[in-house]
């Protein structure tokens, strides 16, 4: 193999982009690019050079003063394509990030072949984002949502990187550019477009501080119960889990049980007590889910969970949501920093890796509608067909399993992605996905 394409892939299988070091790797070569002497490529399928042969650098030239001149002082840049990376190479310097969007896995085994991008791939100054790969909106959102990308999202674009794409892969261009817009406004969806949603919750925070500090610092709790145990199970109130309850009921001491606040009434109804119960909600519509309360359970809330329902609720630990500068400013760090997500199961779910669980259950997190068009389990407080005749977009998915597709709503399908996204920047723990009926959620690791 080329040294130059082997230390390029060595690179990506480094943890930046393993599956696309495997698929370069594994590559067989076709007949349908070739590359000359002048590093230029030849596309036989549409019997043209990817630049004009015989004016190649002037081409190059005359893109890289283009692009520098349409994005100055930009913080990343992406590309529609990688052609032969010779601009892709000489334009890094001028940005923190450049992202190129692929489609040809042969043109980025030659790209890669023609220069060593190695240390520039390593250290994250250039991201290939192979647009073929099947959790390739996975790559997306970890990537842009990272310090200094997620910040400048309202500047992105994406720029075909010279004629070629623009004329023989146009379609291609299009599916991609519908794809980064439908992610870059799912990483933003919290973002309301009033400012009624970030004044209740900056209200509830105000409020809850004298409540965090009369009650159980976060901190404490880890010190005290960081890996002590190896098995967690999170319950949601989805419809499935009332057919799940007979056996969390048999093996409840077997496992520390993180209880959505929605389940909470479901699980007592069954003699069941979770370990932890989880709320985020800035609304007050849980107060309903705490009508009957356990001092054995320690209630874990988010500092922006509504004021009211967090001065109902007895045994509690509340903790600041992200490690960010607000939060930061507080000075309030032994009380804890976690990210709380956006819904209560993926709060659950990161509490339960902040407190060391390696194998951890999720069950009832549907995410979707069961077969009679409930939304909730049986018990729900407010009733299985709380959501059913919800006015919330509907649409369908990949039913669990892979054979099927059920009925879900934009809200469920966004938290569903989001749990993808969580999982693959955790891939050291392993999952058990005992959710039946419900949408698919592809795990890092799934064990049956």
């Amino acid at each position: 193999m080329n040294p130059i394409l082997q230390r390029n892939i060595k690179a990506l299988a480094s943890g930046v982009n393993e599956p696309l070091a495997l698929k370069l790797q594994n590559h067989k070569k076709s007949q349908r690019f070739i590359l000359n002497d002048k590093f230029n490529i030849y596309d036989n399928k549409f019997e043209t050079f990817i630049y004009d042969d015989d004016f190649m650098h002037e081409e190059l030239n005359h893109s890289f003063d283009n692009f520098l001149a349409k994005t100055k002082h930009y913080p990343y840049i992406c590309f529609f394509g990688i052609a032969n990376a010779l601009l892709i190479k000489n334009i890094a310097p001028y940005y923190k990030r450049i992202f190129i969007f692929e489609s040809e896995i042969e043109l980025l085994y030659l790209a890669l072949s023609i220069l060593d991008l190695s240390q520039e791939l390593s250290s994250g100054k250039i991201h290939l984002l192979d647009t073929t790969e099947e959790k390739v909106n996975i790559q997306f959102l970890i990537l842009f949502d990272m310090k200094g990308v997620f910040e400048y999202l309202n500047l992105f674009e994406l720029f075909p990187i010279n004629s070629y794409y623009e004329r023989f892969h146009n379609q291609s261009y299009q599916q991609i550019l519908n794809f980064a817009l439908a992610n870059t406004t799912l990483l933003i969806r919290n973002l309301h477009y009033t400012l009624d949603i970030p004044f209740l919750v900056y209200d509830n925070i105000l409020c809850n501080i004298p409540t965090m500090l009369e009650n159980i610092p976060f901190q404490r709790l880890l010190n005290q119960r960081k890996n002590t145990f190896d098995t967690a199970i999170v319950v949601s109130a989805g419809p499935s889990l009332t057919k799940q309850l007979p056996l969390l009921k048999k093996y409840q001491n077997k496992a520390f049980i993180f209880c959505a606040d929605g389940a909470l009434s479901i699980l007592l109804k069954e003699d069941i007590k979770p370990d932890y119960v989880t709320n985020l909600d800035f609304s007050d519509l849980t107060k309903n889910f705490y009508e009957d309360q356990d001092n054995k359970i320690l209630n874990v809330l988010a500092i922006g969970t509504n004021y009211n329902v967090a001065s109902k609720i007895t045994n509690k630990c509340i903790i600041l949501n992200k490690e960010n500068p607000f939060f930061k400013n507080l000075g309030l760090s032994d009380f804890g920093y976690i990210d709380t997500g956006t819904h209560v199961s993926h709060f659950s779910y990161t509490l339960a890796l902040a407190l060391g669980f390696k194998n951890i259950i999720m069950i009832g997190q549907d995410l979707a509608y069961d077969e009679k068009g409930n939304s909730h389990s049986k018990n729900f407080a407010y009733g299985s067909e709380f959501e059913k005749e919800s006015d919330i977009e509907k649409n369908y998915c990949i039913a669990y399993g892979g054979k099927s597709e059920v009925l879900t709503h934009v809200l469920w399908n966004d938290y569903r992605i989001k749990l993808e996204y969580l999982f693959a920047c955790n891939q050291e723990v392993n999952f058990y996905n005992a959710t039946e009926g419900g949408a698919r959620i592809n795990f890092t690791k799934e064990i049956s």
